[in-house]
């Protein structure tokens, strides 16, 4: 005898074993699609509803499951029994369950027709009055659905009810009525903006916990961008945000640093208010908690881009010095990330390169040249140094800092920054200084080509490209390419040892050949090379070489196919069996390329 879906489905919810009750949870609207959504209605929803499970894990998957039925399977104007449950799971006392449960509700109230939600407010009002504190912090998280889907009467009455929330005196309650504020600002008309919204806003900002005034300040940019003027928000907004700045509690200060530039951005301030808002970023910058200046650090290359190089001078630039010299390495290493970003026209255009020349550079110099200053401060300078190739010629004290640090042993990523400098380096000082200058790049560039981490010396064929288009913009670049680096590099090659070595020069060499506009002369010398990999005695090599045959074969022409790939490719596959797939044999990589080289060359 045949066993029904939900006969099944409520054998396995009421079985002891607990895995299997939650796998049969993990299934709940595949056993909906497979009842239909009338057997739902009438079966399936209604047994959930009495089978309430203590197992939070299956609370957790329920409340999720039931969010995903409506409306593919459940229609929104039906929904009814859906919500139902979801209330219940919105006033347990596991945080994730009732996230969880606010998000499915939130999703299956937006489906349902102002024509089903009656009994929406009648929900809220419940859970808003609820005597455990539970549902009223979850009810904070559906008032904007509902608020959207009920009549002037009833939303009238949603606003008293989350003003009657954001006073609770449930710390919980009132932190939740914070957070959800946002979401529900949205929804409220304009009107009802001034003297709602705005009067919540400010209670809770000045809420004794400061948990609560953290998640206040927190939503300073929702609030502004929905009161979207600026004299408003001078005059509500911006007191709030500047009395966060000087809260007693340095987690609403840094609340308010971790944001400051959205929400200087959203404020919308100018003229005097634009002052005040630089002055409140001065005393976070200058916060006796590290954590605050860490915070506010971040925010500087936005602020300079917010109030320009004329504020930058006189307001920001004093602290630099300061703050790189900061006890806290966290706050150097986070003021070492934004000077950078300052640097970076696509983050901030407002510094000229005099600017950052005078101002910029001799901290930058300054933290590289300090031997005590940690790596991880080095290399966010490093890693941003090949933006400035602009201005790279004019830094020269920079540049020799980093040419020292190219053999820096303590930590592979100082050299796998310094690797991607060097084509900086020749794009600012020209492929002649780069070839023979003193210190002469090229020579550092083929060092880190042999260094031990695979990091660096990918590091080094990512960029290698680069400097051929620098020789190319000054002289014959193939030329140049094939006698300062492949001819330094091919005894290296021939008398290696280590496989790494000639893995490390084919995937350089294929670097060179990117596209059809490669010079013939180039392409046959890396193409010879290649084909020589193909005989290596170790499997990765000739793999490597094979790879890189596949990715330069469609640039060659007839001759050299003909007369040098298509004769060196046959040999190989004659003296290997192409048929073969086994997994565990050496050689599978390379028949894997030989395939493809084959049907490509059409052999």
């Amino acid at each position: 005898m045949s066993v029904s879906p939900m006969q099944l489905f409520e054998e396995q919810i009421s079985s002891d074993d607990s895995a299997l009750r939650l796998d049969a949870m993990r299934m709940l609207k595949v056993v909906g699609e497979a009842l239909g959504p009338d057997e739902t209605l009438g079966s399936l929803l209604p047994f959930l509803a009495t089978h309430m499970d203590d197992d939070d894990e299956m609370l957790l998957k329920m409340a999720e499951e039931l969010g995903a039925m409506v409306p593919s399977l459940v229609s929104g104007d039906k929904a009814q029994p859906v919500i139902d449950i979801l209330e219940q799971l919105a006033c347990v006392e596991e945080t994730v369950v009732r996230n969880a449960a606010v998000a499915s509700l939130t999703s299956v109230v937006g489906c349902m027709s102002p024509k089903v939600t009656g009994s929406l407010l009648d929900m809220v009002k419940r859970m808003s009055t609820a005597d455990w504190f539970t549902g009223r912090v979850s009810a904070c998280g559906v008032f904007g659905a509902v608020y959207e889907k009920v009549d002037a009467v009833a939303k009238d009455e949603l606003r008293t009810l989350y003003k009657s929330l954001a006073e609770d005196e449930t710390p919980m309650v009132r932190r939740s009525a914070a957070e959800s504020l946002s979401s529900f600002a949205t929804v409220v008309e304009k009107e009802h903006q001034p003297t709602d919204i705005v009067d919540i806003y400010k209670h809770l900002s000045q809420d004794e916990q400061d948990s609560v005034r953290q998640l206040a300040v927190k939503g300073a940019v929702a609030i502004s961008k929905v009161i979207s003027d600026p004299t408003a928000n001078n005059n509500n907004v911006f007191p709030v945000v500047r009395n966060a700045c000087n809260d007693k509690s340095w987690r609403v200060r840094h609340a308010v640093a971790k944001n400051y530039s959205s929400i200087a951005s959203a404020l919308q301030m100018s003229g005097d208010g634009a002052v005040e808002i630089i002055a409140c970023f001065i005393g976070l910058l200058t916060d006796t908690e590290a954590e605050v200046r860490g915070a506010a650090c971040v925010s500087i290359a936005s602020m300079v881009e917010f109030a320009g190089e004329s504020c930058f001078s006189t307001d920001i630039a004093p602290l630099l010095d300061g703050l790189s010299k900061d006890p806290v390495m966290e706050v150097r290493s986070k003021l070492s990330t934004a000077l950078m970003d300052c640097t970076n026209p696509d983050i901030c255009g407002k510094l000229t390169d005099a600017a950052i020349l005078q101002t910029i550079q001799p901290i930058l110099e300054a933290m590289l040249k300090n031997e005590e200053e940690s790596d991880e401060v080095k290399i966010n300078i490093l890693r941003k140094l090949p933006g400035l190739s602009r201005v790279l010629s004019q830094m020269s004290e920079i540049v020799s800092v980093v040419v020292g640090l190219a053999k820096y042993q303590l930590n592979w990523r100082v050299r796998e920054s310094v690797a991607k400098i060097l084509p900086a380096l020749a794009e600012a000082f020209g492929i002649e200084k780069f070839t023979s200058g003193n210190p002469a790049y090229l020579s550092l560039y083929l060092d880190l080509l042999q260094d031990e981490v695979a990091d660096v010396r990918t590091a080094c064929i990512s960029g290698a490209y680069k400097i051929y288009e620098v020789a190319c913009s000054d002289k014959d670049g193939a030329a140049w390419v094939q006698k300062n680096i492949m001819a330094a590099t091919k005894p290296v090659y021939d008398s290696s040892e280590f496989y790494r070595t000639r893995i490390t020069t084919l995937a350089l060499y294929t670097a060179f050949c990117p596209n059809d506009a490669t010079p013939k002369a180039l392409l046959e010398d890396v193409v010879s090379n290649l084909l020589k990999g193909l005989d290596d005695p170790v499997p990765n090599v000739r793999m490597v070489a094979a790879r890189g045959l596949l990715a330069l074969v469609g640039f060659c022409d007839d001759n050299i196919i003909n007369t040098a790939i298509k004769p060196q490719i046959q040999a190989v596959c004659d003296a290997r069996d192409l048929s073969k797939q086994d997994e565990m044999d050496m050689d599978n990589d390379l028949r894997i390329y030989l395939r493809k080289l084959n049907t490509v060359l059409e052999v």
